[in-house]
């Protein structure tokens, strides 16, 4: 679960092309919007601490819900902003809280990893609120890595063989926005159960993946973006809030949505098929996207390190 320490030069003059477009008509908040294809994995502690892989059995409070995921799509505003020949990939760590209610209609209430969050889980020094990270890397298959298929229409098994090798995949390249929970009233991650026995593990597993399993909702913060500064999104209405920082006034700085759906098909250790939109707003200084298209040209040279210390 090591990600790669350099950044390839052709992700890097990828994505600052693709950058310095975005730049030609950004004027003030950009919308970055995402769409994504996940495979999800149940993580359990054992009597020893360490987490098992669960397959089987009802969720309870306690268990880490582990998504790996691709981004089919990334736009600012509204134009495709993903470069040829790049991916944008990465995995997802909650831990569930509660579960209030059985059946259709149950809510479950999830939060950071209480060991550590995301960052735990791979080995990162991150904020311990870490829920979510993305990252920017090539498809062309050097070095092993894969052009990640997680599609449950055109490739339900999908292309990754393991929680490990799913979780290698979706982190190589380099960091390109970290989220979770810093603090901010808003923050949530709630799913409510919508198919009779979608609370058993095993029965998720056997469902067709056209079937809807349960619906959520997540309102996260950002500790670290490959352009920004990140403001602050409207939960109900979708429209910028500003900077008014972490208070509760109904903004955070990323709103997903998504669905739950069943495994069937799975077999390398994930339990469900979901997907996602995302959505935060960018407000650059001028010029700020231009120049850091044209600094992501150099950054083949840079050291994974240094997006940690922003993180």
């Amino acid at each position: 679960m090591k990600l790669k320490t350099l950044v390839s030069s052709l992700s890097a003059i990828g994505l600052g092309c693709g950058m310095a477009l975005a730049a030609a008509s950004a004027q003030a908040s950009t919308l970055w919007s995402f769409e994504d294809d996940n495979i999800d994995f149940i993580l359990r502690a054992n009597t020893s601490g360490s987490l098992d892989l669960v397959t089987s059995g009802a969720l309870a409070v306690g268990d880490i819900f582990y998504s790996v995921f691709e981004m089919g799509q990334f736009r600012i505003n509204g134009g495709n902003a993903l470069p040829a020949g790049k991916e944008l990939t990465g995995v997802a760590a909650v831990q569930l809280k509660a579960i209030i209610g059985a059946g259709p209609g149950a809510q479950y209430i999830y939060g950071a990893y209480s060991g550590g969050g995301l960052g735990a889980l791979l080995g990162e020094a991150w904020n311990p609120g870490a829920a979510i990270a993305m990252y920017i890397n090539g498809t062309s298959g050097a070095g092993g890595d894969k052009n990640l298929d997680l599609n449950r229409s055109t490739n339900p098994a999908t292309n990754c063989t393991s929680l490990a090798d799913c979780t290698d995949q979706a982190t190589r390249g380099e960091l390109f926005q970290l989220d979770g929970y810093a603090g901010d009233p808003d923050e949530v991650w709630a799913a409510m159960q919508i198919l009779a026995g979608g609370g058993d593990i095993g029965t998720v597993h056997g469902t067709n993946n056209a079937v809807l399993i349960a619906a959520f909702n997540a309102q996260l913060s950002n500790f670290y973006n490959v352009s920004e500064p990140v403001e602050f999104i409207n939960i109900a209405t979708g429209l910028p809030c500003g900077n008014p920082g972490y208070i509760a006034d109904g903004c955070v700085q990323v709103s997903v949505s998504g669905t739950v759906l069943g495994g069937q098909g799975l077999s390398n250790g994930a339990i469900a098929h979901s997907d996602l939109d995302a959505q935060k707003y960018v407000a650059p200084e001028p010029g700020s996207l231009a120049l850091l298209g044209a600094g992501l040209f150099g950054l083949q040279g840079l050291r994974r390190r240094q997006a940690k210390k922003s993180v």
